[in-house]
């Protein structure tokens, strides 16, 4: 109740944060967003600002204590996401965010006195008069130009995530759907094959954040352009990443089926691509307890995936390599419950592992390692492997990593008394928060 004459104070941490717009230009602060050192950021403003570890907290959307930890060195802010919420929050000027290595703010949309509308979305489907001027001619050209930025794309999302890349991978497929409905003749193929490929990877995006449904609705429509393509290299790849989603989402029989019939035609695939749904197969004969069978397609995988690290066609499972199928055989050695079996192939594959591809697979290798080090009950071996695995893990959006992370929190938690462990579990605490996506629950001991 407000009383008359007694002035109301305000609220500590709802009050702005206020940056002079001077201190962005000193020379430390400069320094700091250059080696991206936010604890430092954040001790300046609080030097010259005056703006407590509360007000900092509220404005970027950390808690007081997360503030606190940062501004001591304890912790490191590693991730994408909370750099952009810094800059956000903050309200960094363009200069200052890309020092940090931020974009700049994309300017506001004007909107003149001719528009009686809202602002038109940048990131909108392509309007009805451009789809229309496409013709069979200019069908190569367009192509070759959006394969350029698929390949882009599938880079940056191995290092990233999918996120920031589903509006963009999106916007695409209204100009490839009309490019296959206007092209005939030899173009026609290299049409349907890049819808393909382009919906394949929609569905993966779809998939990495845990969106099973829509997930299955693109791969599904990229399985359609397969088929009229006919090749059965296409079809059989599809196929696999259907029952991948099928798996993911729960239906492991379905999933086992999807892998058979990825496999029908086993002679007409590429050893990688042969390794690549083996041991898919083998993870869904895992989690339906067939241990044998899942044991034999994870052999069988690793010789495929060795065989084609000397092939010399190339094919849709480039990342299916030797250490890629022996972190996929621990896997299913940790969903048949069996973690001491499934460290030494774990390390198998660190010891092979290339630290400048697929940074989203290094980090589910790493978590995943570190999960059955303390399944294991080896504190120290798991305490170690995710002191390396935190760096890894600062700019992905994965729901296939959230949902490890998930599952090693809940196995530290036995030595949470420990001081060691519970600063690793504060800092996986933070890690997790970043990640802003919803974990998948743990699915038995995976």
């Amino acid at each position: 109740m407000k009383h008359k004459g007694i002035r109301q104070m305000p609220t500590e941490g709802a009050e702005p944060v206020v940056i002079p717009a001077d201190l962005w230009q000193r020379p430390d602060m400069i320094s700091a967003l250059t080696k991206r050192d936010i604890g430092h950021v954040f001790r300046l403003i609080r030097q010259f600002a005056g703006c407590s570890q509360t007000r900092i907290g509220v404005a970027v959307g950390l808690s007081q204590g997360k503030v606190s930890e940062i501004m001591k060195g304890a912790v490191q802010v590693t991730s994408l996401e909370v750099f952009e919420r810094v800059a956000d929050g903050l309200h960094m000027p363009d200069p200052a965010r890309m020092t940090l290595g931020l974009a700049p703010q994309r300017p506001s949309l004007q909107v003149t006195h001719q528009e009686t509308g809202p602002p038109r979305d940048v990131d909108a489907h392509p309007p009805a008069k451009y789809l229309a001027s496409l013709t069979g001619s200019s069908s190569r050209p367009v192509i070759l130009g959006l394969r350029h930025v698929l390949a882009g794309h599938i880079q940056a999302e191995a290092i990233m995530g999918p996120p920031l890349l589903i509006s963009a991978v999106k916007s695409q497929i209204p100009i490839v759907g009309q490019v296959c409905r206007v092209t005939r003749g030899a173009d026609r193929a290299e049409a349907l094959t890049f819808a393909s490929e382009l919906l394949e990877f929609c569905g993966w995006l779809h998939q990495d954040i845990g969106d099973f449904t829509r997930a299955m609705m693109w791969t599904n429509k990229a399985l359609d352009y397969a088929m009229e393509l006919g090749d059965q290299r296409t079809i059989s790849y599809i196929l696999m990443r259907k029952s991948l989603i099928a798996i993911e989402s729960g239906d492991h029989g379905h999933g086992l089926g999807l892998a058979n019939a990825a496999m029908s035609r086993a002679d007409a695939l590429t050893p990688r691509l042969r390794a690549v749904v083996l041991r898919t197969r083998a993870i869904a004969h895992a989690h339906l307890g067939e241990a044998a069978d899942s044991a034999a397609d994870s052999e069988t995988a690793l010789t495929e995936a060795t065989a084609g690290l000397t092939q010399d066609e190339n094919d849709c499972a480039p990342y299916c390599t030797p250490a890629y199928v022996a972190m996929e055989t621990g896997a299913t050695r940790l969903l048949l419950g069996h973690p001491s079996a499934a460290i030494p192939v774990f390390e198998s594959s660190r010891s092979q592992w290339s630290l400048t591809s697929q940074a989203r697979d290094h980090a589910l290798l790493l978590t995943r390692t570190a999960t059955a080090y303390a399944m294991a009950g080896e504190r120290d071996q798991a305490c170690s492997v995710i002191e390396e695995a935190i760096p890894r893990l600062q700019a992905l959006r994965s729901s296939r990593v959230a949902g490890q992370l998930t599952t090693l929190r809940a196995h530290m938690r036995q030595w949470a008394a420990d001081p060691g462990v519970k600063d690793l579990l504060t800092r996986l605490d933070i890690t997790a928060e970043s990640f802003s996506l919803p974990a998948p629950e743990p699915r038995g001991d995976q």
